[in-house]
């Protein structure tokens, strides 16, 4: 069995991101690279002082309302070197006594786009994929998985409902500042990074915080001829219903069968045109999963979803994955477009 060690494999030990994408035929996430274009500066009386150990990053946020403190726990590297991004395990907020300093913190800032470093990345990146930014999450999301927690969000939706949505209109005005800069710039696709899952949001949720949302935000952004998708990466049964409501043109790293809880044949009814992005369960890349089943599922996606379909991983390359089977599904495409 190839356990993962916590290395690159040799033939990748001395090469970037990109370089090894070149060797496997792949195309990356553009979004790992031109994250950084879109600047966030923070203003106000805020003083924020971090420190990191071997397993976690602690984050204190001075303000002139209160002091706040988070821990993220550091998480181990994937086949690219690349380390999955921190997960918290003590949010910002614990309670409403702390939203006034929340508030302020989120109010005083602005973002601005890095027009000299998109142009370096740009020319970094090269036709390897169409630059892509991600922006912050839909407000509700954003209050689970960073904020606050789900148990506290929902919570606190219950017991203090307008305070809650006044943060919220807080988190929704920051939102909208990140997207201005946005819209000004010339990266053409935005994902909204949202970890959309059935297990977070239940329909009745998900039609009251994060539908009118989706709606409101892929209107005012086709406008400026921009191109949406999101990252639904979780559970999704209950909530592939409402996938054409939303606006967007693309949804990313749904996960179907085996790994998730949905069929590519539930998906692709409910997407209609809309694009999948990935499609592929991230265990078929496994050592132990069967080349004949991995062979079968990509001849299917292709056959059920294109020309509406990039194809990747969903959501990420396990870290002991099989290299070879990556590039099995370059080989596979090649014959297809054949």
């Amino acid at each position: 069995m190839n356990r993962f060690t916590g290395k690159l494999p040799s033939e990748y030990q001395d090469k970037s991101l990109l370089e090894i994408c070149d060797d496997l035929g792949a195309s990356p996430r553009t979004y790992y690279f031109f994250e950084g274009t879109i600047k966030t500066k923070q203003g106000g009386d805020v003083k924020i002082n971090t420190t990191e150990d071997t397993e976690s990053i602690v984050s204190e946020y001075s303000t002139p309302k209160r002091r706040l403190k988070e821990v993220r726990k550091k998480t181990i590297k994937g086949l690219t070197g690349n380390a999955v991004a921190p997960y918290w395990t003590e949010h910002l907020a614990k309670d409403v006594d702390d939203f006034p300093a929340l508030e302020y913190f989120l109010e005083n800032q602005t973002f601005e786009f890095d027009r000299e470093l998109y142009k370096k990345v740009a020319a970094q990146v090269g036709d390897r994929g169409p630059p892509c930014v991600c922006c912050p999450a839909v407000p509700i999301a954003n209050l689970t998985i960073r904020y606050l927690g789900l148990l506290k969000t929902n919570v606190l939706l219950r017991k203090h409902p307008e305070k809650m949505m006044d943060l919220l209109d807080v988190l929704d005005d920051n939102n909208r500042r990140f997207l201005d800069a946005f819209k000004s710039s010339p990266i053409p696709i935005i994902n909204f990074d949202d970890n959309i899952d059935r297990n977070l949001f239940s329909p009745p949720m998900f039609t009251k915080y994060i539908l009118p949302y989706y709606k409101r935000r892929t209107a005012e952004l086709h406008t400026y001829g921009k191109l949406c998708t999101a990252h639904w990466d979780g559970k999704l049964a209950s909530l592939l219903q409402f996938a054409r409501e939303t606006g967007l043109d693309g949804i990313e790293c749904m996960t179907p069968k085996p790994q998730g809880d949905v069929t590519l044949e539930e998906i692709h009814s409910a997407l209609g045109d809309l694009v999948l992005l990935d499609g592929i369960p991230a265990i078929s890349f496994l050592p132990w999963a069967a080349d004949n089943d991995l062979e079968g599922f990509v001849r299917e996606l292709l056959h059920l979803f294109l020309p509406h379909l990039i194809l990747g991983v969903s959501d990420l390359v396990p870290p002991n994955a099989d290299v070879s089977k990556i590039r099995l599904v370059r080989r596979l495409i090649e014959k297809y477009q054949d």
